[in-house]
């Protein structure tokens, strides 16, 4: 069962507009998957390493809004778990292509989530809306990553179980990845750290191919004709009503 966690409500042009996925590595059975591991207690809170994979969003749509972005999880637990997901993202320019530069637009773009609940061995797909003005679609090759944390405690998760939790490995049917992964040697948050400590990888030797369970969607933006027609309808609308009036 697929679950969804509203980071922030839509606008309301934005829940009128119609949505693309622009990058899709979701997968419908999971046969593997990745984890972070490392999990490490940073002051009162324990938390993963970051891993990451690179991810190419299909062309024409670079500056608009990112709408939702949704990640494949797995419980490689035998027992129920609730943990916090916490989402980064960079740009390819790094060394060798490594993440680089923190992904900045509109400004430093992160999220951490509420805590959520996985039942033993399951995996899960959760899906974060945003709002407008969040963050917006790369014009080129990005990181995506992710780390795990215990919320200080109050997840009440232990740090082997944390070891645990990992992303499912899918291959893009909408944009591309490259057979690479990207982990960071120790744990933390990362939020707006740029370069961080890690190495690329490409752990099954390309089988399969090294990419993760991603997903991101923006907004369709209307033709300029369709906009047209939109504008010209308004118009008479306005021209009605005021004759109504007279």
């Amino acid at each position: 069962m697929k679950k969804a966690l509203i980071i922030a409500a839509l606008g309301l042009v934005g829940a009128a507009q119609a949505q693309v996925t622009i990058y899709d590595a979701t997968t419908a059975t999971v046969t593997n998957f990745l984890a972070p591991g490392g999990a490490t207690l940073q002051g009162t809170n324990t938390i993963t390493n970051l891993i990451a994979d690179d991810v190419n969003v299909i062309g024409g749509f670079a500056g608009n809004d990112v709408t939702s972005f949704s990640f494949e999880l797995v419980n490689n637990n035998a027992a129920s778990v609730s943990f916090r997901p916490r989402v980064r993202f960079w740009n390819a320019d790094g060394a060798g292509g490594a993440p680089g530069t923190y992904y900045s637009q509109p400004s430093a773009v992160g999220f951490t989530f509420n805590a959520v609940t996985m039942a033993a061995n399951t995996a899960t797909t959760f899906t974060g809306t945003l709002a407008a003005n969040s963050m917006k679609v790369p014009s080129a090759t990005m990181w995506f990553g992710i780390t795990f944390d215990d919320n200080s405690g109050a997840t009440l998760i232990t740090a082997a179980q944390l070891n645990n939790i990992g992303v499912a490995v899918g291959q893009p049917t909408v944009g591309t990845s490259a057979d690479q992964i990207f982990t960071t040697t120790a744990a933390g948050s990362y939020f707006n750290v740029a370069n961080p400590a890690g190495a690329l990888s490409s752990p099954f030797s390309g089988n399969p191919p090294a990419n993760l369970g991603f997903k991101i969607t923006t907004a369709a933006v209307p033709e300029p004709a369709s906009m047209a027609v939109l504008g010209l309808g308004a118009i008479a609308m306005i021209r009605r009503r005021r004759s109504k009036k007279a």
